[in-house]
């Protein structure tokens, strides 16, 4: 078993560990049952993954020495990641939860909308509660699950804002099990593998060219060959949240490479677009402002080529058709990021990036102007 330690600096805490290894939701119950041997378990899920992974967990519980949990279904999707589910969660909570004699331990089994929206009820019940992530989705196992952001997308009188309403709470441990990823949908594996781009973008040039190289390896599923690409994707994102905790300090909008973009194409889709698949398209248009705006060497041009190749040779479209440029700039500049101005994160070649203002949204533009057709 692989394990990362996400250590934090700015809290008095030891950190938490990332443990990755097929075969893990088998052996939840074990490695929790130290330290939270007696708390009754509050498991958030939705149907689909329930249906796959919910009766295994259970019995891994069971063997563990833990009762029975108490499980909440959540609708499958980003529409519901929502005030209204996160009252229903809570409001499950408040009901189960009386006369026990500890507090409840949150078990987060699913995606990135089970893990933000179960993470932020589980945070801010009893001004918070102890949770622990099981992703199930590869965006998840390399991303969403690491770091304790959490949150809700949230409907303002222009438009649906994505995380817009949450706050940071770090889970107690994250049990990720590439086994889970042979049962995705090919799109939904697609969609991870843009996350772990972006890391190898960030941090890691030779993890870039291992990606290349395996190519159809990566459309496999093969939870041997992905156990050690989390493993190391998820070092990287914890070296960032080490330094930089709570996002104040500059370090963590890295991490949003792809993104800003993303996220505007994602809900000017209506959330049609998975995220994995916004955040391919964002970093093709982060790679076009970069260009525009002078930050690429005669390496990073030819990095900027390298990265396009490999998402269209991975399945992902870099140009999008039926999206209204309106509606995306909209979505852009409502995003919560901008404070003071525009802020990009611009790659400048494999394993460089930088944050780079922008006085007006006009250069944002013309990319999506150029992609967007």
């Amino acid at each position: 078993m692989s394990t990362v330690q996400v250590r934090l600096r700015e809290v008095r805490s030891s950190g938490y560990p990332v443990h990755v290894e097929p075969g893990l939701i088998h052996r939840a119950g074990g490695l929790l049952r130290a330290r939270f041997a007696g708390h009754a378990v509050f498991a958030v899920s939705n149907p689909q993954v329930f249906g796959l992974w919910g009766r295994a967990l259970e019995a891994s519980l069971k063997r563990g020495g833990f009762g029975r949990p108490l499980w909440h279904l959540v609708p499958d999707g980003e529409r519901h990641k929502s005030f209204p589910q996160y009252h229903k969660i809570l409001s499950a909570l408040a009901a189960w939860d009386r006369g026990l004699a500890a507090k409840p331990l949150v078990l987060l089994l699913g995606g990135g909308v089970i893990g933000d929206l179960g993470g932020f009820a589980a945070a801010t019940y009893k001004r918070g509660v102890p949770f622990v992530q099981l992703p199930t989705t590869l965006l998840s196992m390399v991303d969403s699950s690491v770091g304790g952001k959490l949150g809700l997308d949230f409907d303002t009188p222009a438009g649906r804002v994505k995380n817009l309403v949450g706050c940071f709470a770090q889970p107690e441990a994250v049990l990720a099990d590439p086994g889970t990823l042979a049962t995705l949908a090919p799109r939904q594996l697609l969609g991870g593998l843009a996350e772990l781009v972006k890391t190898a973008v960030l941090f890691d040039a030779p993890l870039f060219a291992k990606l290349e190289k395996n190519r159809a390896r990566l459309l496999q599923a093969d939870a041997a060959f992905y156990s050690p690409l989390i493993s190391s994707s998820v070092a990287h994102k914890a070296s960032v949240v080490a330094r930089d905790e709570f996002d104040r300090k500059g370090l963590r909008v890295l991490l949003n490479l792809g993104h800003t973009f993303g996220h505007a194409v994602e809900s000017a889709s209506g959330f049609r677009l998975l995220h994995g698949e916004a955040v391919a398209f964002g970093m093709a248009c982060a790679g076009d402002l970069a260009s525009r705006e002078g930050l690429l060497t005669s390496q990073g041009e030819a990095d900027r080529a390298r990265l396009n190749a490999l998402l269209e040779s991975l399945g992902f479209r870099l140009r999008l058709k039926g999206l209204a440029l309106p509606a995306v700039l909209a979505a852009l500049a409502r995003d919560k990021k901008f404070e003071g101005g525009a802020r990009f994160v611009l790659p400048r070649r494999l394993g460089i990036c930088v944050t780079h203002p922008l006085k007006s949204l006009a250069p944002a533009q013309a990319v999506l102007t150029a992609r967007l057709r």
